[in-house]
């Protein structure tokens, strides 16, 4: 007998002639896009080395006189442990053999799809719990919000990247920040007069990566995994949403081998780009345990397909990013 995470029969053999296999609901993976790779140091442990910025100088100098030695620059040291991560199913020799579809070779594309957004699904949490806090309509908590008078707006844009402004963040692309968005809040700020009249889109290329056009030195993104806390605001009905508005070097990702994941790939999992650390771990592993190779198995009946993944984040600098807790008009 087949495990619990098995799949089964049901629905796999078809009395049709023609068959078209539909496409997956995928979100774009854009969360681990901006974040600084950390360096591995050996024993599952990586680092990231932050340089303190120096006070500015006031006094003139005096003619003659060298001045005292001024404070050393501060080095912070942040370490990073990975978690290890990962899922598997199982299947049948019978389902092997009589299926309509290729059950391993479509198992694992969507295994691969579930590890791609496990990990953009962490990264989003983590950013979205530790960024600074800002809320829509001048609102004070997430629980003040309430939909007929904190929609996000041109305005809330302004104040948080004045915010960022104000605490020296860098842009990132092409000095840029990088918005990322739900496709609800997209549509809401779409109906914002000053926003559409200040609104660049972008291409058809870049729409289907993500990035949807740029407003106030900002690139916006959008994705359907944007974080949203359900029937979270004044009413206990309002579906809350975040804006998360990213400076450059805000957060770092460990693991996963120091490769930094391809988000804009435009459909199945996401693809791999950039130089290996020297991590002696694989990025993410997709493991096919052949029908009788699970352990016990006299008959050969038994087989599994998994993926598994070493992975971990967090936010260097709270003031280079904002999560802008908002309602909209799908709220």
């Amino acid at each position: 007998m087949a495990n619990e995470s098995t799949v089964t029969m049901s629905g796999q053999i078809y009395n049709m002639y023609e068959h078209r296999l539909l496409t997956r609901a995928l979100p774009r993976l854009l969360h681990g896009r901006w974040g600084r790779v950390a360096q591995w140091k050996g024993f599952n442990t990586y680092y990231v080395r932050r340089w303190e910025k120096l006070n500015a100088v006031t006094a003139a100098l005096t003619e003659g006189k060298t001045p005292s030695e001024h404070v050393a620059p501060t080095i912070t040291t942040i370490t990073m442990t990975p978690s290890w991560y990962g899922a598997w199913v199982g299947y049948t020799d019978k389902l092997d053999k009589v299926s309509f579809d290729p059950i391993v070779l479509e198992t694992s594309g969507i295994l691969g799809e579930q590890a791609g957004l496990s990990v953009d699904t962490l990264i989003r949490d983590n950013l979205v719990a530790n960024a600074s806090i800002d809320y829509a309509g001048g609102a004070a908590a997430r629980t003040e919000l309430d939909a007929d008078n904190d929609k996000i707006s041109f305005a809330d844009i302004v104040y948080d990247v004045a915010t960022l402004e104000a605490e020296n963040a860098k842009g990132i692309e092409g000095d840029m920040y990088p918005i990322l968005i739900h496709p609800h809040t997209w549509a809401t700020l779409m109906q914002d007069s000053m926003f559409a009249a200040l609104f660049t889109r972008e291409g058809g290329g870049s729409i289907r990566s993500g990035e949807i056009g740029t407003i106030l030195n900002c690139r916006l993104y959008m994705s359907s995994n944007a974080k949203e806390w359900a029937d979270a605001g004044e009413n206990s009905t309002e579906d809350i949403y975040s804006a998360l508005f990213i400076g450059w070097e805000s957060y770092a990702l460990a693991g996963m081998t120091g490769l930094t994941p391809n988000w804009t790939a435009d459909g199945g999992a996401p693809h791999m780009r950039g130089e290996l650390t020297g991590a002696p771990v694989k990025t993410t592993e997709i493991i096919v345990n052949g029908l009788g190779e699970t352990g016990f198995d006299p008959l050969k009946q038994r087989g599994t397909i998994g993926w598994k993944l070493t992975h971990t984040q967090q936010v260097l600098n709270s003031s280079w990013i904002i999560s802008l807790e908002h309602c909209n008009d799908f709220s």
